[in-house]
């Protein structure tokens, strides 16, 4: 029996096994440290950091240990980390290149926490320093958009020239397209005029006309060359008078189209005003934006958290190759191509069936005025994977809160479904919170130094994100606050008064449209609680307010009228020069060249005329000399 055995391969075989072995205990975990933080950095576009990876046999599994994932808008900072993940890993699927993972545990997750050394890939700096700078022009741009007050000022109300300065006024829109219009009119005419006749020009007309008309013909050439010479002056005429048309029409055009805009312009400060009060007035239409004085800093910055980690996490639901081969066009024939056929059991690329870990909530003032950590949260995530298809399951998410301090109940659940059947591929992510008695204390507000000292707050949101289409929406129910300021203003005063009366308010909130630039809106009960407490303020103030708008929108209007009226006066001192040039032309027109057969025609009859009178001068004179002989003869017989 033991002739049979082929000790020599058996030999070889162990030798294979103890090198694989070695390599899976000794070089498999820098391998795999290295591969996390160099694809885990491209990823992040900040650095990844991995302090140790290890590797068991029974069962398989493998060990992270020290993991930090730095802020690329926040180098010193890390955007997620934890102390310790350990994966149980299925060694049957993966030996045919699967990676399935019953369960994933975390250790020590946290957000937030603060780096020895900067984070920032240095191939990345120069280009994160310039996205930096654009993210702060955007921002700086769309301040126009909504009003944000500033808690340390001690404005009542935003002011005139902030006003000015952040809206989009029609005053302002008007006037610029008047300048550019008197600019583009200015270089038409002025285009135009360069093909009229000059004054120099029309005096050169009137003595070659002169030349042309004046003086008799000498001959039959004589007379064809003046007849072209005065065809061709007439033909320059034409394109003279064509010009002056052409000429005048343009400054007709410009005319109207500055009148146009300048009656635009006259209108724009009134339709300011009114788009003004309607944004920022304090009364029964115009209280909402109190709401988002007090409550849109916030808001604004928990929508963009939440936008900025599903950001991240979406490359790992979305099968991204999958859709990328749709448009791709298949491979050549002789390269060849893999083949999946379908099983009983499919199992996905990769594969995490749960992941479970704890967060530790951010720490927050507690009723004595001290910081005190929320409490913590267990999540629980089920099948993580980029083919859902394979599974036949969205990933699921639930999320609880444990050990709370400041609240009694907190649950976040979401499903992820992104198969291909699902809303023509373009899959559906749904999201629900809720917060059962969060007790909130010294928490700021946006406007006059005002501050919730103490509230008692209900919290309900759910979101649905289907594709790149976001539609969120959340409410949050105050009850039993109490409020204070730390301003002595009279606004403050009389909001404070006013908001002491009110013992419950709700808060809504909405997030509508593409997914990276959503539509936020926030409105709230608490306006209409408070028009009435401010009426007779809001009366007052608004008239000032008003009237301060209204001088200084006529004063934007009066330095864009300006260049109106004097554009006006030289289109009508333009208009009165074509005139004179026009009639001018007209007279030099009327001239008409005779033929040279009239000439002799003429001449002729001017001889023969000349002729007659000579004879019919004759003939009197002869007639005279006979009734002087008669006179003498009769004189002389008497």
């Amino acid at each position: 029996m033991l002739k049979w055995i082929r000790w020599s391969g058996i030999a070889g075989f162990l030798v294979v096994m103890a090198l694989i072995a070695s390599f899976w205990l000794f070089a498999a975990g820098p391998l795999v440290k290295m591969t996390i933080e160099y694809f885990g950095s491209r990823t992040a576009e900040a650095e990844v950091n991995v302090e140790d990876v290890s590797f068991a046999f029974n069962p398989l599994a493998i060990e992270i240990t020290g993991v930090q994932v730095a802020d690329k808008d926040a180098p010193m900072t890390n955007l997620f980390s934890f102390d310790k993940a350990v994966a149980t890993i299925e060694p049957l699927p993966l030996l045919v290149g699967k990676a399935v993972i019953p369960e994933l545990v975390l250790d020590g997750v946290a957000t937030g926490t603060e780096r020895s050394r900067s984070g920032a890939l240095i191939e990345k700096s120069t280009e994160s320093q310039q996205q930096a700078k654009t993210s702060q022009e955007s921002d700086d741009n769309t301040e126009d958009k909504a009003f944000t007050y500033d808690p340390t000022t001690k404005d009542k109300l935003p002011s005139v020239d902030e006003i000015v300065t952040r809206e989009n006024l029609l005053t302002e829109q008007r006037g610029k397209a008047l300048e550019q219009a008197v600019k583009d009119h200015e270089m038409a005419i002025n285009q135009a005029e360069d093909n009229l006749p000059t004054e120099d020009s029309l005096k050169d007309y009137e003595q070659r006309l002169d030349q042309i008309l004046s003086g008799r013909f000498k001959s039959v050439e004589d007379f064809k060359q003046r007849k072209r010479q005065f065809e061709d002056l007439k033909q320059q005429f034409k394109q003279d008078k064509q010009a002056i048309r052409n000429a005048k029409q343009t400054i007709e055009t410009a005319k109207s189209d500055l009148k146009q805009k300048w009656s635009a312009l006259k209108r724009a400060p009134k339709e300011d005003i009114n788009n003004i009060k309607n944004k920022y007035t304090l009364d029964a239409q115009g209280t909402a934006n109190l709401t988002a004085l007090l409550f849109g800093d916030d808001m604004g910055g928990y929508a963009a958290t939440a936008l900025k980690y599903y950001e991240m996490a979406r490359p790992y639901l979305v099968n991204e190759e999958l859709k990328a081969t749709k448009t791709e066009a298949k491979a050549a024939r002789l390269e060849g191509r893999f083949v999946h056929f379908e099983t009983d059991r499919p199992v996905p690329d990769f594969w995490i069936k749960q992941t479970r870990f704890s967060v530790k909530l951010p720490e927050a003032t507690d009723k004595s005025g001290q910081l005190r950590s929320m409490g913590n949260v267990k999540v629980r995530i089920q099948d993580i994977t980029h083919q859902p298809d394979v599974i036949n399951k969205p990933m699921t998410l639930l999320a609880t809160g444990t050990d709370l301090t400041t609240m009694d109940a907190l649950t976040l659940k979401g499903r992820f479904d992104h198969r291909r059947a699902v809303n023509d591929g373009r899959g559906e992510d749904k999201l629900n919170l809720t917060i059962e008695n969060w007790r909130l204390y010294e928490m700021k507000l946006g406007l006059a130094g005002l501050s919730i000292e103490e509230t008692n707050t209900q919290v309900s949101a759910n979101a649905v994100l289907v594709g790149r289409d976001l539609n969120a929406q959340g409410v949050m129910t105050f009850s039993k606050s109490a409020f204070s300021s730390s301003d002595r203003t009279v606004l403050a005063k009389e909001m404070l008064a006013a908001l002491r009366t009110i013992d419950q308010f709700n808060l809504e909130a909405s997030a509508k449209g593409e997914f990276n630039d959503p539509d936020l809106r926030i409105a709230s009960d608490l306006d209409r609680q408070l028009e009435n407490a401010f009426d007779e303020r809001i009366d007052q103030k608004q008239a000032e307010f008003e009237q301060k708008l209204k001088d200084k929108l006529n004063e934007k209007l009066l330095s864009y009228s300006g260049d109106y009226q004097a554009q006006l006066k030289d289109l009508n001192l333009a208009e009165g020069r074509l005139s004179d040039k026009q009639e001018a032309l007209e007279n030099l027109a009327k001239a008409e060249i005779s033929s040279y057969q009239d000439q002799l025609k003429a001449e002729a009859k001017a001889k023969a005329e000349k002729e007659k009178a000579k004879a019919k001068a004759e003939a009197d004179r002869k007639k005279k000399e006979l009734e002087e002989k008669a006179k003498k003869a009769l004189k002389d017989l008497f």
